[in-house]
């Protein structure tokens, strides 16, 4: 039998940490005095021990810990998990590293162009969906983006069942949510030639109208395949310009107001087009 010491010291764990294996049942002493409380240990503790010691190295969470100190096959099964999200983080910290070798250098820099135009009035109608709140993961992104493609689909089909089908590219704009603070909403649009009747409505889906009215704004527009630095979780970059120069033109824009419109060749979307509303205040 050994001492805790001796344990700690053969098998490179810190007393801290089998007390706290000890605490939480994962690794507990083979006895432990009535009197002085000194826990002992034996030789045959030494495999889990290292399991220990390895998955935490590993950078296993604990609360795997159990599963990957049973039988093999269900130890072996929650390591291949492990590695999945060890995997998938290299990849996000690799493609993180590769931004910031861009941004540094100057390589992808683009020299957006932002134009002036007038906005002709238009009637829209859009499905309103809510966006996750910390929805960043790849699983969330995806489940967003198909509900969005969903709610397209869904009102072409109904606006056209009406014979007020879509005249024009299709748009989107995310704002703040009426009743909150901190949730946002993704309005998917589709421009129509006739307003549609007060109460029309979609079933399953949260619906709006509205018109986009004639008004002065600013436009930038970028292609997919242009050769950008985008940041994971930054707005795109032709975004930012666009506001930038609202900014040093020293005109007001309102954010819930600026429309991602896409950008069609043969049927195709092949980039975005992004506008804003601008107020110059009275003239």
């Amino acid at each position: 039998m050994m001492s805790i010491g001796e344990f700690a010291e053969l098998t490179g764990l810190s007393l801290k940490a089998l007390r706290l294996y000890d605490e939480q049942g994962l690794l507990k002493p083979t006895s432990v005095d009535p009197w002085s409380r000194h826990r002992r240990y034996s030789a045959s503790q030494f495999e889990p021990a290292i399991r220990l010691k390895t998955l935490r190295a590993a950078g296993v969470p604990l609360a795997d810990a159990p599963r990957l100190l049973g039988e093999v096959s269900e130890a072996a099964g929650a390591l291949a998990e492990h590695r999945a999200r060890v995997l998938a983080e290299r990849e996000r910290q690799d493609a993180a590293l590769d931004a910031l070798d861009r941004l540094l250098s100057g390589e992808g820099r683009h020299d957006w162009q932002v134009e002036e135009r007038r906005a002709a009035r238009q009637h829209w109608a859009g499905v309103v969906l809510p966006v996750p709140h910390d929805g960043d993961s790849a699983e969330d992104i995806d489940g967003a983006n198909e509900r969005a493609d969903e709610g397209f689909g869904a009102l072409w089909q109904a606006l056209a069942a009406t014979g007020n089908a879509p005249t024009g590219p299709f748009w989107s704009a995310f704002r703040a949510a009426s009743d909150s603070d901190t949730e946002i909403e993704l309005l998917c649009c589709w421009p129509v030639a006739h307003p549609l009747p007060a109460g029309w409505s979609m079933p399953g889906w949260t619906v709006e109208t509205g018109t986009v009215e004639d008004s002065p704004e600013l436009v930038v527009r970028w292609r997919f395949d242009d050769p950008v630095t985008v940041v994971d979780g930054v707005t795109h970059p032709a975004v930012l310009a666009l506001l930038t120069t609202a900014e040093e033109r020293g005109v007001g824009v309102d954010l819930s107001r600026l429309r991602q419109i896409g950008l069609m060749e043969q049927g195709e979307v092949v980039g975005m087009e992004v506008a804003i509303t601008v107020n110059r205040g009275p003239e």
